[in-house]
């Protein structure tokens, strides 16, 4: 909760580094020899007329300058592009000059169609869990994801990375990799469900998940290592394509377990059926506890009798009935589970 709270307050006060898909304009990227200040390209900048220029060095710092720089503006003409790169190579002594232009409205429709993107592959998932399950099967799965997407982009916001077509592919990964671990556990639930009878919702999911678990997790372990792999030796297009994947994979593991697992209990346990089993097993759990409830009776004639004796409380009554009860309630456990110990 409180990494989504963080993450959505960053969203709407900082907001995302919109890449040139999105925002249009003139890209150009430049390396220089020596590391140079961030400082000193942009007053190179403003000297040719482009103080609005946002700057930003990228690699790792050296001597308090950069060797590699992204210069972001608006949309150059050909010849202010070459000014601007005459510039750079007489002042800087730049290489590996490369201009990107993206007009306005291509940005827009490209933003457009990474939203719709989103969207409809959101309502596709609904729809195919509704089917192969239930609707109620859907809103868990629903609230995992934008969960993994809310992180995703939360933590894009907080890092200050470039949000880019690449980072939408992503996300569409991360979005197919989620429900593939949700649906798994879901399913082995679905098939829990006529083995357990007599179990409530909860001991069936706690059951599903306790024989899913390892599989998905190395699973996703196994996953993040090339992911790993990427994001310290990839490009920078690959780092930030292997950032998204590596936050939304591993968010994607917690929330199958943590969320999705937990909310569909919380919805099927209304259900008259698993209403009536959570009671029962509530009731065993007491009775094993501090024993039966007494019957009601008619209460007998009080009848005078003699007085007897109080006897002498023996030493080791008291753990000898608490063992009872906790063996009694083991039983217990043990016939609500018929199929066996977790795999």
């Amino acid at each position: 909760g409180v990494v989504v709270a963080v993450g959505i307050g960053s969203l709407f006060l900082q907001g995302l580094n919109l890449g040139i898909d999105f925002k249009g304009g003139s890209q150009i990227t430049f390396e220089t020899p020596q590391a140079t200040s961030v400082e000193d390209v942009r007053r190179e900048a403003a000297a040719i007329g482009r103080a609005d220029a946002v700057i930003q060095g990228r690699g790792e710092i050296q001597n308090g300058g950069y060797r590699q720089f992204t210069l972001k503006t608006e949309s150059l003409t050909a010849g202010a592009q070459t000014n601007l790169q005459s510039a750079l190579r007489s002042e800087f002594e730049a290489t590996s000059i490369g201009i990107k232009n993206v007009s306005a409205s291509f940005s827009e429709q490209i933003l457009r169609g990474a939203i719709l993107a989103i969207i409809v592959s959101l309502a596709l998932i609904v729809i195919y869990v509704t089917l192969r399950f239930e609707f109620k099967f859907s809103l868990p799965v629903l609230a995992a994801l934008l969960h993994d997407i809310l992180i995703t982009l939360g933590l894009y916001s907080l890092t200050g990375r470039e949000m880019t077509s690449a980072t939408v592919a992503a996300i569409l990964t991360i979005l197919g990799y989620s429900i593939y671990d949700t649906i798994i556990i879901f399913d082995r639930v679905r098939e829990n469900v006529p083995l357990m009878r007599r179990s409530s919702f909860a001991a069936i999911a706690n059951q599903s998940l306790w024989e899913t678990i390892r599989r998905s997790l190395a699973t996703s372990f196994i996953t993040l290592l090339p992911i790993a792999s990427l994001l310290l030796f990839g490009g920078d297009t690959l780092k930030d394509f292997a950032f998204a994947l590596l936050v939304g994979i591993t968010s994607g593991a917690y929330s199958t377990i943590f969320i999705a697992t937990p909310l569909l209990v919380v919805l099927k346990e209304r259900e008259p059926e698993y209403a009536k089993r959570k009671e029962a097993g509530l009731r065993e759990k007491l009775e094993a506890v501090e024993g039966p409830a007494p019957e009601e009776e008619a209460a007998p004639e009080p009848v005078a009798e003699a007085p007897v004796p109080a006897e002498p409380a023996v030493a080791g009554d008291g753990a000898a009935a608490a063992a009872a009860a906790r063996r009694e309630a083991r039983r217990k456990r043990r016939r609500t589970r018929p199929h066996g110990r977790a795999r």
